[in-house]
């Protein structure tokens, strides 16, 4: 049987002037590969006639599935629906069911109805409409010779809402799909190449099983796919995804499509135990990370951002003779501050940064991107140099990253 393959048109002229990231394509792509239909193409137009009707006349050509996104509100700039109905020859009236949901939208939010809103309710007489209780836009389906067209509005949450809630479920009784089946193992402190170097042996002898190696800011995702109805080729996923954890164990945090901060943050839980931090350069950006995560108030007490050496003496006890003899990125500031700020919040474990975010501040013996990060749990601590980069940002966000794992590993006694 030949395999179906699925095609996603974003239109707005926003997305290609760069203004409006195309998160939407991102979201479907997973949605669609998660029950087993692969996207082969993402091609992005503005809102003109001709390009609307070439994409999907290009699409109609190679893609069994297409799903459309932008266009459809009511402003001056949206023609897909009259673009639409030209491509299949088809009129345009007046939805009643639709007018009705769109009356209720305003309604509830207390909004009066315009001629405007009326036009929602105009659409191309297509197969069926999907409903759209987020917004005033409904989607539009069409299907001809075994092709599949689904258009939605280009509004992220109305987007989402028309493909978790009916899409997908609507790919799945509609179509043959075969199974794929999904693994990942999200590591951190070594680079892609490392990774590859280490697990080679292993990876050739399991052919079969797509890898991919994703480096990200934090560290290198390992994702693992398999397309197949046999139960015997998802234990040779399982078998592969085993043994690279038994081989990498040390540096892999998760295999759950979830962040550190959020891994720590569980760890913290079922340890029954508190953190506060004490950051220089990193700016704050452990505390907004951790708090980031619900529930985090049950084990996150403090951030305090000791960005002045003045501060560092006042809230955390670092001593003056410590910053004039070692300076404010040494180990021994970072050991203080860690200490400082644990007995300042009594709590049981603590996370302190201090470095030279950059681009500025640099001297002969202490480059840009050097940070040193303490870490404590009761009475165990470490201590440990870093050497980022050059880009600010990035420094922060690698020095928060830093400490997570730090204590990460100092909970579970990895050395």
């Amino acid at each position: 049987m030949k395999p179906q393959r699925a095609e996603i048109i974003s239109i707005g002229n926003e997305v290609l002037a760069g203004y409006t990231v195309n998160t939407n394509a991102t979201y479907i792509s997973r949605q669609l590969m998660s029950i087993g239909l692969p996207v082969h193409w993402v091609t992005t137009i503005a809102d003109e006639q001709e390009e609307i009707l070439r994409a999907l006349q290009t699409a109609s050509t190679r893609a069994d599935v297409v799903l459309i996104t932008g266009g459809l509100g009511p402003t001056p700039d949206d023609i897909t629906k009259k673009t639409i109905s030209e491509f299949f020859h088809v009129g345009m009236a007046i939805n009643s069911e639709v007018l009705k949901d769109v009356k209720r939208f305003l309604k509830e939010r207390d909004r009066p109805l315009t001629e405007i809103n009326k036009q929602q309710a105009l659409l191309p007489l297509c197969d069926a409409y999907i409903r759209n209780p987020r917004g005033t836009a409904p989607g539009l389906i069409f299907r001809r010779e075994k092709r599949h067209f689904y258009f939605m509005p280009g509004v992220p949450d109305e987007m989402k809402y028309m493909v978790r809630e009916f899409i997908v479920n609507d790919l799945k009784k509609t179509l043959h799909l075969i199974p794929v089946h999904n693994r990942l193992l999200r590591t951190i402190g070594f680079p892609e190449s490392f990774l590859l170097q280490r697990l080679n042996p292993i990876l050739k002898k399991y052919p079969q099983i797509q890898i991919a190696f994703l480096p990200r800011q934090i560290g290198v995702d390992l994702r693992f796919r398999i397309t197949t109805e046999q139960r015997r080729e998802v234990e040779k996923l399982d078998r592969l995804v085993q043994l690279i954890r038994e081989e990498i164990s040390e540096y892999i945090f998760t295999d759950q499509e979830i962040e550190l901060e959020e891994v720590l943050g569980q760890l913290l839980s079922e340890q029954k135990l508190t953190v506060s931090v004490a950051e220089s350069f990193s700016g704050g950006l452990i505390g907004d990370l951790l708090t980031n995560i619900p529930g985090s108030s049950v084990y996150f007490l403090g951030d305090l951002v000791t960005y002045s050496n003045a501060s560092k003496m006042q809230l955390l006890n670092v001593q003056k003779s410590t910053l004039e003899k070692f300076g404010a990125v040494s180990k021994q500031t970072a050991v203080e501050m860690v200490r400082g700020v644990q007995q300042l919040m009594h709590s049981d474990c603590s996370m302190a940064t201090t470095g030279i975010a950059g681009p500025g501040g640099a001297t002969e013996t202490k480059p840009v991107g050097l940070a040193y990060i303490a870490v404590r749990c009761k009475d165990k601590e470490i201590v440990k140099e870093f050497h980022f980069g050059s880009e600010r940002r990035v420094n922060k966000r690698r020095g928060a990253n830093s400490a997570m794992e730090l204590l990460r590993r100092l909970l579970l006694n990895i050395e």
